[in-house]
Order: C-alpha cells, then structure tokens, then sequence
C-alpha cells in the first residue's frame, strides 16, 4: 500500500466521521500534487458530494457552504450533472430562483433525462406564482419518468389549483 493509498483511507475515515474538513484537507492537497491521479479525484469528488450534501441538510442548514463546496466540485468536474444539480438545490434554499434555475439547466443541459432537474424546476415556477411554467416543467419530468411520484403529485396539485383559480374568476 503506497503513501497516497495511506492517506486516502485516513480521508476516507474523517469523512466517515462526517470530518469533512480534514479529510477534504488530505484530498485536496493529494490532488494538487497528483492532478493526473483519476483514484485520488475520484476520492476528492465524492467527499465533497458527502460534505455537501451534508450542509444542505434541512437540521444543518449550511446552505451558503454547500454550495460552495458543489461550484469547487464543478471546477473539478464541469461535466457532473450532480454537482449542478445540487448547486441548484443550495441556490433554492438560499432563495436565489434564478441561480437555481440556470444550475439545473447546465445539469439538463449534461443529462437531459435528468427528471429531478425539471421537477425541481417546476418548484421554483410553483413557487413564484407560474402555475402554467410549473405544470410544464412537470409534464416533462413525466415524459422522462411516468411514474415519478413527486412529479404526478405536483402535477395534480397544480392542475386542481388552476381549475379553482379558473372557477373563482369565472364567478
């Protein structure tokens, strides 16, 4: 077992540990003196997926790290459709709609069939009020996945609150 092999398994204990900091430490430095080492940013990528997901735990609410820590890993790996993704659901509860909007379109825009992007989408229309762009953005994730349960229940929702919304203008 050589020297890089040793600190990748003590990283991989901290992260264990939910240590992120320390073990992110030894990964970072490996992956500045090894940037050709596929293994060591391997390691780097999926410790900061932890630690981000980590910060954008409801009972952490870190979401200011977290998405720091997910615009690093896309400096790293610009074609990680996760890692826009994830960006976009820190920017969301940040309350920056637009910023989530465009990550989860560079995550689509990697992985078209990406079902939680549009979904995810469709939640920031909702939420701003566009019940006609949500619904849409539900239809999408639907095509991609016609059983997706939280698409079929948005999708359901939106459709009673339009036909209400059409009732009560109607009266």
């Amino acid at each position: 077992m050589g020297e890089n092999d040793i600190s990748i398994e003590k990283a991989n204990e901290l992260k264990n540990q939910e240590k992120f900091e320390e073990s992110l430490k030894i990964l970072e430095e490996l992956y500045k003196n090894f940037p050709n080492s596929e293994k060591i940013k391997k390691e780097l990528i999926v410790t900061l997926f932890s630690y981000g997901g980590y910060l954008n735990d409801e009972y952490i609410l870190e979401y200011e790290k977290a998405k720091n820590i997910f615009k690093k890993t896309i400096e790293i790996d610009p074609n990680n459709y996760r890692a826009h993704y994830n960006l976009g659901i820190a920017y969301f509860n940040l309350g920056e709609m637009k910023k989530a909007k465009n990550a989860y379109k560079m995550a689509i825009k990697i992985k078209p069939d990406y079902k939680h992007c549009h979904y995810n989408i469709g939640l920031i229309y909702e939420t701003m009020g566009d019940f006609k762009h949500a619904l849409n953005q539900y239809e999408k994730a639907l095509k991609i996945d016609p059983n997706f349960t939280y698409a079929l229940h948005a999708r359901n929702q939106i459709r009673k609150l339009i036909d209400e919304l059409k009732n009560t203008s109607e009266n």
